[in-house]
């Protein structure tokens, strides 16, 4: 049986209704219920990676994204959650990409690239070379 992360079913739902509400308000209360989540369990045995990175996911401003981000692959780095590391430094990545950061994006490139080849994830494996190609 596969291990899901805590509140995985809950995390989920709410990212559902982020992604599928159009209502403002709902929109922004089941936001601010996965925020709730992350807050609650930051630094205790229910905080994952899955939470933070879902957060960012769907938080539209570039800062607090980046911080969750950064959360998230703080505890996947802490859990050798090898899988988490490569998303989320890929997302970061990203982020630093279209701030023109390409030091700091080439930085988060690389540690995507050996977590991915760690995995074995092919998908991700040309998703990084896509942005590793617009840094060069």
């Amino acid at each position: 049986m596969e291990f899901k992360p805590p509140f995985h079913e809950q995390v989920l739902e709410l990212a559902s209704t982020i992604t599928n509400e159009s209502s403002t308000k709902v929109y922004w209360e089941a936001h601010n219920k996965l925020r709730g989540i992350c807050e609650t369990h930051e630094n205790t045995v229910l905080d994952h990676p899955f939470q933070w990175e879902t957060l960012a996911d769907f938080t539209r401003d570039s800062e607090e994204r980046l911080s969750a981000y950064l959360k998230a692959l703080k505890l996947a780095q802490q859990n050798s959650q090898v899988e988490y590391i490569a998303s989320v430094a890929l997302e970061i990545s990203e982020l630093y990409l279209a701030q023109n950061d390409n030091e700091r994006a080439l930085t988060y490139s690389t540690i995507a690239k050996d977590a991915a080849l760690q995995i074995d994830d092919a998908d991700l494996q040309m998703e990084i070379e896509e942005i590793e190609k617009r840094l060069f």
